[in-house]
């Protein structure tokens, strides 16, 4: 699986796999968009909050779902309030491997979409501290895939995959979609 090779979890990759039965159901958007005819693909830097276990870090846009919504309506809608375009510019290419985020106890769903036109973002500053829109080619270069260490709510991880993204340190359960979506895009092209 794709999303192994960014894991880092390192022999406790299944961990990713076993949703519990309290778990937060969430979606997330791989938003891709055109720039200047190159296709780009938007993160976020999350806000730091102190309820946030993620704060800080960078992410699709995303978050949970509301009541019975439909799991794409929550990636749409969570898309628009946290980069301010308009969810009905979003064509629905397909949906990746959902993933479970042990530390947060989210069983998140990602979505790849397109949004039409060149998009004039407008973050919440509530949950968005930064918006990162790069081309794809760039974080399809193998030499930004590197290993660090991170210390994170007390727990030391030696080994950890990361996508250099413009300095911003792109790890864990995203990198992990990013991988899958990046092995989807090299299998039909």
């Amino acid at each position: 699986m794709a999303q192994r090779r960014m894991s880092p979890a390192g022999d406790n990759t299944e961990d990713y796999y076993k949703e519990s039965e309290t778990s937060r159901i969430a979606a997330v958007m791989a938003l891709l968009n055109n720039v200047d005819d190159h296709l780009h693909i938007t993160f976020i830097r999350r806000a730091s909050h102190p309820k946030d276990l993620h704060a800080g870090q960078i992410s699709f846009p995303g978050g949970g779902v509301d009541g019975d919504e439909a799991l794409v309506n929550c990636a749409q809608r969570e898309t628009e309030e946290e980069t301010g375009i308009d969810s009905s510019r979003i064509q629905i290419i397909g949906a990746l491997s959902p993933l479970y985020v042990f530390a947060s106890d989210n069983m998140v769903h990602p979505f790849v979409g397109y949004y039409s036109g060149k998009p004039n973002f407008i973050p919440d500053p509530k949950e968005v501290a930064a918006i990162i829109n790069i081309p794809l080619t760039y974080i399809m270069r193998p030499e930004i895939v590197s290993l660090t260490e991170l210390t994170l709510r007390g727990h030391h991880l030696p080994r950890v995959p990361y996508y250099d993204v413009n300095g911003h340190v792109l790890w864990g359960a995203t990198a992990m979609m990013m991988a899958e979506l990046l092995h989807v895009c090299q299998e039909i092209s």
